[in-house]
């Protein structure tokens, strides 16, 4: 069943743009809707397993059936959410096997994106990541878990753009939205915002010495402790 949705990632202003064809109106509030309803499993308002009704999700936000169908299609096929035949769509349920086989593949991924950046990146790029990490650390002073986790995956984004690979690039791509609720629980651990943001400035330490080890070292120390916040996650529910 729905939840009641935090507004600051549906403004109201999007419904009503007059300006806007309906095609258009209905595919951006499709895409806004998913976000929501993805931000909301992410922090865990909307539970792994839970139904997702559509006449819930069109009485609370005011819209037709078209763009809720879209977007439970978009979240479907993002690995998000799961149709069921003859019982309905679901938050999708994880094992604890195949999260440990999702962050495998992901910090894989992630290994290869970052030996290439060590190999191949200009001074700008690496300063570009050094600011992205210097944002995440002022959003852990700040103890802000959305600044950090928006940082961050502005930060991944980066890491797979700078190889020039777009095959790498577009493996990320397909599994990046899967990642997004797990990375957030993770992070919502004690002391994961400090633990994560001081393995970033390591596996950067890495990049600047041009010191692969490091950076290796670093991804799997991170890979090791997600998936035991994730353990524990699982186990409580």
């Amino acid at each position: 069943m729905i939840k009641i949705l935090n507004e600051e990632f549906f403004p109201n202003s999007a419904l009503n743009n007059e300006n806007q064809t309906n095609e258009f109106v209905n595919i951006t509030l499709s895409q806004k809707i998913a976000q929501v309803i993805a931000g909301q499993i992410a922090e865990g308002v909307i539970k792994q397993g839970d139904r997702l009704l559509e006449n819930e999700l069109t009485n609370y936000f005011g819209t037709s059936r078209a763009p809720i169908r879209e977007a439970l299609y978009i979240l479907e096929k993002d690995g998000i959410v799961e149709r069921v035949p003859r019982k309905g769509v679901f938050v999708k349920e994880y094992t604890k096997k195949e999260l440990t086989d999702l962050y495998e593949t992901v910090y894989h991924l992630e290994e290869i994106a970052l030996k290439k950046i060590m190999d191949i990146a200009d001074s700008e790029q690496i300063l570009e990541l050094e600011n992205l990490i210097n944002k995440m650390e002022k959003a852990v002073q700040k103890k802000d878990i959305k600044s950090y986790f928006s940082k961050l995956d502005q930060l991944h984004i980066k890491f797979f753009t700078f190889t020039n690979n777009d095959v790498l690039s577009s493996f990320y791509f397909r599994i990046r939205k899967q990642l997004t609720p797990f990375r957030y629980i993770s992070l919502s651990y004690p002391y994961s915002l400090e633990h994560s943001l001081n393995e970033y400035q390591e596996i950067l330490k890495g990049l600047y010495e041009k010191n692969f080890d490091r950076i290796r070292d670093n991804l799997r120390l991170k890979e090791k402790r997600a998936l035991t916040n994730l353990e524990t996650y699982i186990n409580k529910n």
